[in-house]
């Protein structure tokens, strides 16, 4: 909010307030590049914007405007050395009807209540017109009782009242000083707000703080909510300038940083639209998180990530002629997955295929514990009481190693885990795991020998590293990692102590589409970005 009230236009007395709001009501560019505004895409800053009482731009001039239809359009410049705070606003809106509203005679109307001993603010309607605004705490009285006041003013003026949807959360209050300017935005109409003014890398971003935007911040109440949440309008090839370096770190090889950009495109054009009512109220369907995908912003943009994403502009993963959700994770653990597999749907170009090339994963392999206390409150967090937890069975996995079902046996009742609400309710980095008991012993293997095969231990044999080596597997660390005709399988080395499972694994994320691990290892092995995405997505075209 700017403290300094006598500084910017926002700060002058409430007269000359509509003169200036005249003078300023006129076509003006979105921001200083041109835009193709049909390639914008809607992404909700749930990391750090979703939801808030006030929310504050610290740029010091902006335009504020609107968009229908996806066609924005500036109404005015906002100009104020220390930014402006938006915040929710829950009292009542009249909208002015009776011929051309102007600026003047909104004033005029809200002049009048304020005589009559009223607080009445004039508000700028969207793009469409004018009215005014009685934050009823302040007058001390009713909703009736404001509203009948404004249409005894209202009809001096000769005009009639409208009454804003107050109760649909399309109500937001502009502070900056001592002076407010209202918007009340129609559903799909929320104020946006575009930079007018370059930052210290020569382009035009809006500033939230903690965060700079390419593109427009759009503030609103989606879903009738009572707080504000900022979405960030922003042309698709710029919106992935702070995907692909927060997905991918951009020092891995061009190659592998070219294929994630293209399945970054393909993900956001799949996962952006609008297809319910419900979209619509919600405003957005891609957040910042790992939820779609992470979003940094422009602070986060690298020249060797962007140099990716523009060495592949506009190209998408086309399977027929639709593009399709470009899916990737961390690492697969030596194989990908079907993706039936993991979310119960069959789609031709998600087969699960080899990861030899994922020599060096970005996620380690991995362990951890848990009681059967805590099995037993993540199930009761996922709607399954099964009380006291006697028995833990691995009952179905797939091909490529992960845990498609996992039944846990209790006191009240038996409840089974499936595919990959399995993974995200133990909180496991990936489904491809060994689980084990204090009863079992985990680490034996049989070894095949001249005449015979008998049952060893794996830490009492020799073994062939990595490197070539052969070595002693004693002292070796708590699990080993084998290669096996085209996957990896693992093989814990201890059991746990009596009251707790032991989840050992590989991988990490849900294991269908794109290794990332696995597309840097085939960059570095000498493979283009176009064959890396052939291999992870079968039958695809890349256009």
């Amino acid at each position: 909010m700017c403290e300094k009230a006598k500084k910017g236009w926002l700060a002058v007395r409430t007269g000359f307030f509509f003169f200036v709001l005249l003078f300023f009501i006129r076509p003006y560019p979105a921001w200083g590049a041109e835009s193709d505004t049909r390639e914008d895409i809607r992404v909700g800053l749930k990391s750090r914007y979703e939801q808030k009482e006030s929310i504050t731009l610290y740029n010091t001039r902006l335009s504020l405007g609107f968009a229908t239809d996806r066609e924005y359009r500036a109404e005015i410049t906002i100009s104020c050395e220390e930014g402006l705070t938006v915040r929710a606003e829950r009292g009542a809106f009249f909208e002015l009807q009776g011929g051309r509203m102007t600026a003047e005679r909104t004033e005029s109307l809200a002049k009048r209540l304020r005589e009559a001993g009223a607080v009445a603010y004039p508000v700028l309607f969207s793009a469409e017109g004018a009215g005014v605004y009685l934050p009823i705490a302040e007058n001390g009285g009713t909703e009736e009782g404001a509203r009948l006041r404004c249409e005894q003013a209202a009809t001096a003026c000769g005009v009639m009242l409208k009454a804003g949807k107050r109760e649909s959360g399309y109500l937001i209050r502009l502070t900056a000083g001592d002076r407010i300017l209202l918007a009340d935005g129609a559903e799909g109409e929320y104020p946006q707000f575009a930079s007018l003014e370059k930052d210290e890398k020569g382009i035009f971003t809006v500033d939230l703080g903690d965060r700079r935007y390419r593109g427009r911040i759009e503030i609103g109440r989606y879903g009738g909510r009572t707080a504000v949440t900022a979405v960030n309008v922003v042309p698709l090839e710029e919106y992935l300038y702070g995907v692909v370096p927060c997905e991918m770190p951009a020092s891995w090889h061009q190659e592998a940083l070219k294929a994630q950009a293209v399945c970054a495109r393909s993900y956001a054009l799949v996962k952006a639209g609008y297809h319910a009512r419900t979209d619509s109220m919600r405003g957005y369907r891609m957040v910042d998180t790992e939820q779609s995908q992470v979003y940094g912003g422009a602070a986060f943009e690298n020249e060797r990530s962007t140099a990716a994403v523009n060495g592949t502009r506009g190209e998408t993963l086309c399977y027929g002629n639709r593009t399709i959700a470009g899916y990737y994770f961390a690492a697969s653990g030596g194989h990908t997955e079907n993706s039936e597999d993991v979310w119960s749907f069959s789609l031709p170009y998600l087969r699960g295929v080899p990861d030899i090339y994922e020599s060096n994963p970005s996620k380690k392999p991995w362990s951890g514990t848990l009681s059967r206390e805590a099995l037993a409150n993540a199930l009761l967090t996922g709607g399954k009481r099964v009380g006291t937890v006697q028995r833990v069975t691995q009952e179905i996995t797939t091909a490529s190693g992960r845990v498609y079902s996992l039944k846990v046996t209790g006191s009240l009742m038996t409840a089974g885990l499936n595919t990959d609400i399995l993974r995200n309710l133990l909180q496991l980095p990936s489904t491809k795991f060994k689980m084990v008991s204090h009863t079992d012993v985990p680490d034996q293997v049989a070894v095949q020998g001249a005449k015979s095969s008998e049952q060893r231990a794996i830490h009492d044999c020799f073994v062939l590293d990595g490197s070539g080596e052969v070595r002693s597997a004693e002292g070796l660390a708590e699990q080993y990692v084998v290669l096996s005709a085209g996957n990896l399988t693992n093989f814990p080395r201890f059991a746990p102590e009596e009251g707790e499972y032991l989840f050992a694994g590989m991988g990490s994320g849900h294991g269908v589409g794109m290794s990332q691990s696995g597309a840097r290892g085939m960059a570095e092995y000498g493979f283009t970005y176009r064959e890396i995405l052939e291999h992870y997505f079968t039958g695809i075209s890349i256009r």
